[in-house]
C-alpha cells in the first residue's frame, strides 16, 4: 500500500514537471541567431561588464524570504483620462503616461507608443502571475493613431503580444524591436517590423531618427529563452522637437552616463523607478529611484519622466514608495521636483 501510494505520488511530481517543460517549451519565443559580438556570444546576449542577473536559485531564496513593508492597496477603478489628442504639432512634446512603461509620445504630428500594455496580468496566464492594481490611463479604444511602436525587450510586462497584435492589426504602425524579437512578432501577425542592434540607426522619416541604445537587463517569455534575444533603450532624435530618450528596463550602469555624453543634452527621458527591492536581487535589472535621478543627471536630461512603478506588484518596494523614494532623491540633490515628473496614470505632460 505505501509504495503505491509513493509510485502515485513520485508518478504525480512527474507529471508536474512534465507539463512544466512543456509550457515553458511553448511559451519560449524563437531565438536570435547571427554573427558573435561584443554583447552576444553567438547563443545568448549579454551586457558587457555588468552583473549577471539571478537565476532560479535566487528567485526560490527572495520569493521565500520577502520583506514587502509598504502595501499595494486593493484594486482601485480609477476612471480613465480624457482621450489625448489625435495629433500635436509645433516644437512641443505630449507626454502621457499610461501605465508601467507605456508612454504615448506625441510631436512633430506623429504618435509614438513605447511597451504597451492593456493587459490584466504580465504572465503567460491570465489566472496567475502579477495582476494590474489599477486600469491603464487611456482606455485602448482612446488610443490616437498610432505611428511609431517602440518595444525595448520580450518580458511579459514590457511585450504583451495581445495588446501588440490588437495595435498592429488596427494601426499598422513602424515597429520598432531588439534583436531576435522580429521573428516572434511576425508570427503574431505584425508587419513592417525593423530588428535593431545596439548604436544601429534607423529612420523614422526624414527628420526624425532612432537610434537603438544599450541597457543592462535580461530577457525570455520561457524556460527555453533566456537572453536569446536583445534588450535596449531608444533615443529619438527629432531636427525640430529635439532628443528623447525611453531608457526600457535596465539596471544602473555605465552606459547612461555614455548615452549622455554620445547624446546629451535630452530634452525628455523616460527613466524607470520601480521594482528595485530587494536590492540584493533587483539591482543587476532595475534601478532603484535615488539611481533614477542619478540616471538623469548623466543623460544630461532637461526633463525626465518615471515609468515602471505603480501598476503591476513585481517586486518587494510599495506601492507609493518608488515615487516617495524619488522624491527623496530629488531633495538629497536639490534637483526641483518639476524636473523629473512622476505622473499619474493618464496623467499628461507638455515639455
Amino acid at each position: 500500500m505505501f509504495l503505491t501510494i509513493l509510485y502515485i505520488l513520485v508518478g504525480l511530481v512527474l507529471l508536474i514537471i512534465l507539463i512544466a517543460v512543456g509550457v515553458g517549451y511553448i511559451i519560449s519565443a524563437p531565438r536570435y541567431t547571427g554573427p558573435v559580438s561584443d554583447h552576444f556570444d553567438g547563443q545568448r546576449f549579454f551586457t558587457p561588464g555588468a552583473p549577471s542577473p539571478k537565476g532560479f536559485k535566487d528567485v526560490i531564496d527572495w520569493q521565500m524570504h520577502r520583506e514587502r513593508t509598504q502595501p499595494w492597496t486593493p484594486y482601485h477603478n480609477d476612471p480613465p483620462a480624457p482621450a489625448p489628442p489625435a495629433r500635436v504639432n509645433g516644437n512641443s512634446v505630449r507626454v502621457t503616461f499610461i501605465n508601467h512603461a507605456t508612454v504615448l509620445l506625441q510631436f512633430d504630428g506623429l504618435n509614438v507608443l513605447t511597451d504597451p500594455i492593456f493587459a490584466q496580468r504580465v504572465s503567460p496566464s491570465q489566472f496567475a502571475g502579477p495582476k494590474r492594481d489599477c486600469p491603464p490611463g487611456i482606455r485602448f479604444a482612446d488610443l490616437p493613431p498610432i505611428d511609431v511602436l517602440l518595444l525595448s525587450h520580450n518580458h511579459w510586462d514590457h511585450l504583451a503580444i495581445d495588446t501588440v497584435t490588437k495595435i498592429c492589426t488596427q494601426h499598422q504602425p513602424q515597429v520598432f524591436c531588439t534583436l531576435g524579437v522580429k521573428a516572434f512578432l511576425e508570427q503574431h501577425g505584425c508587419r513592417n517590423v525593423t530588428e535593431m542592434d545596439w548604436q544601429q540607426t534607423a529612420t523614422i522619416n526624414p527628420t526624425i531618427t532612432l537610434h537603438c541604445v544599450p541597457a543592462q537587463h535580461f530577457s525570455g517569455r520561457g524556460i527555453f529563452d533566456r537572453n536569446a534575444t536583445l534588450w535596449a533603450g531608444y533615443v529619438i532624435d527629432s531636427q525640430k522637437s529635439g532628443k528623447l530618450y525611453f531608457a526600457g528596463d535596465s539596471g544602473y550602469g555605465p552606459h547612461f552616463r555614455a548615452i549622455g555624453e554620445q547624446f546629451g543634452p535630452l530634452k525628455l527621458a523616460l527613466i524607470p523607478i520601480g521594482a528595485y527591492k530587494p536590492n540584493w536581487f533587483m539591482s543587476p535589472v532595475h534601478c532603484s529611484p535615488e539611481e533614477a535621478v542619478q540616471i538623469h543627471q548623466e543623460i544630461q536630461s532637461q526633463q525626465s519622466v518615471a515609468i515602471h512603478f505603480g501598476t503591476f506588484p513585481l517586486a518587494d518596494d510599495g506601492e507609493a514608495e518608488p515615487v516617495t523614494d524619488l522624491q527623496l532623491a530629488l531633495n538629497a540633490q536639490n534637483i526641483p521636483a518639476g524636473q523629473f515628473r512622476a505622473l499619474k496614470n493618464g496623467g499628461s505632460l507638455v515639455v
